[in-house]
């Protein structure tokens, strides 16, 4: 059960820390004046997916592919992105979503296991608002939806997770950040993403 709890952390603190994500590709990209790598920053291809040895799942025009943060198995930026919001700008954030495989279900119902990440949640950033959450299915593999509101460093933050059940009882986590105010120009693009998500055999 330990094991399982700090799991559920950093999921929780993958989203708590989204701001300090964003901030560090686009610094790192800003600062080192090189054309960046796999290494560390942004891989400057034109990609339409990314694929990986567990799985693939579409990649938007615009959108660069990172060296995924500890705990994450991918991630990708919206580096072309105009941030209208000043807080956000002030820190030089950009959308992002990230992969990761983080726990297995362990014999529990995926309502229990929901209900563990969103108390853990809750309980680590008392600001959180769960503001949709819904059962859907990702190419035939139950998955769940949960839409919330949050605020760090001034900026209100909107975020989608989607938990994604994979072979057996492998859970997968697909998390979306961006500004509460570019939500609604991005909702549709997020679940369409989330929708593409294909696990290899």
């Amino acid at each position: 059960m330990k094991n399982k709890i700090t799991i559920i952390i950093l999921i929780i603190l993958g989203i708590a820390l989204a701001v300090l994500v964003g901030v560090y590709f686009i610094k790192r990209d800003k600062t080192t004046n090189q054309t960046p790598t796999g290494n560390g920053g942004v891989i400057e291809q034109p990609q339409s997916k990314m694929i990986t040895d567990d799985f693939s799942i579409n990649l938007p025009a615009g959108w660069k592919q990172a060296a995924p943060v500890m705990g994450s198995s991918a991630m990708a930026v919206n580096m072309n992105e105009n941030i209208n919001d000043p807080a956000a700008q002030k820190i030089n954030f950009k959308s992002y979503f990230a992969v990761s495989s983080y726990d297995t279900l362990q014999g529990k119902s995926m309502n229990d296991y929901l209900q563990i990440i969103k108390n853990s949640l809750s309980q680590t950033i008392p600001n959180v608002v769960f503001t949709n959450e819904q059962d859907i299915a990702i190419n035939s593999q139950p998955a769940h939806a949960i839409e919330a509101e949050l605020t760090q460093q001034g900026v209100n933050f909107k975020i989608l997770m989607v938990i994604v059940v994979g072979q057996g009882e492998d859970v997968w986590v697909i998390s979306f950040n961006t500004t509460k105010s570019s939500w609604d120009g991005y909702k549709q693009s997020f679940y369409d993403i989330a929708n593409s998500f294909i696990l290899k055999k």
